[in-house]
């Protein structure tokens, strides 16, 4: 399973989950192998400064990498629809730092 977490700053597990999903710095990329974390890739957040549409730019851009869910603060409407019409999770969740976030998405699934 892959999850993407919007991400301040420079990113990784350490960081703090982007209030705004497509605004976030980066997205903190994180391969999960049964209830582990088992990789980490941070990528840059390409559409986080456009005017307009930077929610669609940042859905797109996930996308591409083959997420199973994605985790931000907010998920603007058409970057909110794009993810639950391609079946990925969303996971709102500011103020925590990436591994949390990731954390407890799996315990939600574990409990669920």
């Amino acid at each position: 399973m892959k999850i993407a977490v919007a991400t301040d700053g420079e990113g990784g597990l350490d960081a703090i989950v982007a209030t705004d999903f497509g605004r976030g710095e980066t997205f903190t990329l994180v391969e999960v192998e049964g209830e582990a974390i088992a990789a980490v890739r941070v990528v840059a957040n390409e559409g986080r400064r456009m005017a307009q549409g930077a929610g669609i730019a940042a859905a797109d851009q996930v996308l591409e990498e083959g997420v199973d869910a994605v985790a931000g603060g907010h998920f603007g409407p058409h970057g909110e629809e794009i993810f639950r019409e391609e079946g990925i999770d969303l996971v709102y969740i500011p103020k925590v730092t990436a591994r949390e976030a990731v954390e407890r998405y799996l315990a939600h699934l574990k409990g669920a």
